[in-house]
């Protein structure tokens, strides 16, 4: 979670058990295809990331879409978009949304940090760092659904953002679950349980494609469709859901391709590999901490590794095309 502190007690063990005499191992390809460059600068550096966008120093966001125009508040962060209207919080979960033109649409004073938020209409999805699940209606100002869940105590950095879907409300929780929501009576009419850990169990991911919802935890993969709900146990570092199949990328340097209900087809091992941020096209880009991207087709056959001018040591943001990083960002889509 953006604002979420990690208990210190839990850090130091996990230091212990790990051992501060190992030599981390890196990635090293065997051939390199060449080397990038960057194609442009951003106007600030990047000081905070969403799923979906990234805030620069400055205020200004990258979204899906590309450099916006808008500006934040000071000390306020991007959590999404809808239709030219900017949801932002504060640290203390002060909450904007706002427009291009800087005009104030609806704003909340400091209560608990926001989890992640989206927008559709009048209604306003919260997920809070408490684990409660609310919705607002932004133009009366006041809360028309507000539900609790189970307490957690340590969070995964990348939480995933309520989803509406026709005249459902997806909320995914803090502690592995998806909270449907009818978004009439606004009244909850199906859980699905994705993962049930105590810590870091929040749900990383969520995407619905046609009459297929996909959603990940750290630790597992779901695939919900009209006909089957199927599960996929993977240590999941990010997830790529294209038509008919399903690239899971794990934490060990591993890329599954599974079908549309997660049975394993194909998966490839990038020895040592950490991976960064993935984006699709033509091709599956694998963003490489060591400062690498790994380009392979769909099918996990050819696969072509790029030197970038960095190693990632900060922010990144990646949308279909475009890799952002600190303050520069260049096109993958384009031969190098």
């Amino acid at each position: 979670m953006k604002y979420a502190k990690i208990v210190f007690s839990l850090l130091a063990l996990a230091f212990i058990v790990s051992g501060c005499g190992t030599k981390r191992q890196y990635f090293e390809p065997e051939t390199l295809s060449g080397k990038l460059s960057y194609d442009g600068s951003l106007p600030a550096s990047i000081v905070d990331t969403v799923r979906d966008g990234a805030t620069l120093e400055n205020g200004q966001v990258v979204t899906k879409k590309g450099l916006s125009s808008v500006i934040l508040p000071k000390d306020y962060v991007y959590y999404g978009e809808n239709n030219g209207r900017y949801i932002a919080a504060s640290k203390c979960g002060a909450l904007v949304i706002v427009d291009e033109k800087k005009n104030t649409l609806f704003q909340k004073a400091c209560d608990i940090s926001i989890a992640s938020a989206a927008l559709k209409g009048n209604l306003l999805a919260l997920v809070l760092a408490s684990n409660e699940l609310v919705l607002v209606d932004i133009n009366e100002g006041k809360e028309v659904m507000h539900l609790s869940q189970e307490n957690v105590y340590a969070l995964d950095s990348r939480i995933a953002a309520p989803h509406f879907l026709g005249d459902l409300i997806i909320f995914p929780t803090l502690d592995g679950k998806l909270v449907i929501v009818d978004e009439v009576t606004k009244k909850p009419i199906r859980d699905v349980v994705v993962s049930n850990e105590k810590f870091f169990g929040n749900v990383i991911y969520l995407q619905v494609l046609g009459d297929r919802l996909v959603a990940a935890t750290k630790s597992k993969v779901v695939s919900i469709s009209p006909r089957s709900i199927n599960f996929l146990e993977a240590d999941v570092r990010d997830v790529i859901v294209l038509k008919n199949r399903i690239f899971v990328f794990t934490k060990d340097g591993k890329v599954m391709l599974t079908d549309a209900d997660l049975k394993v087809l194909k998966d490839r091992k990038f020895t040592f590999a950490t991976f960064a941020g993935t984006i699709y096209g033509d091709f599956i880009y694998m963003i490489e901490k060591g400062g690498y991207v790994i380009a392979t087709d769909i099918d996990l056959i050819s696969t072509n590794v790029y030197k970038l001018p960095d190693e990632i040591e900060s922010y990144l943001f990646t949308t279909e095309d475009t890799l952002y990083y600190e303050n520069h960002f260049f096109k993958l889509n384009r031969k190098p």
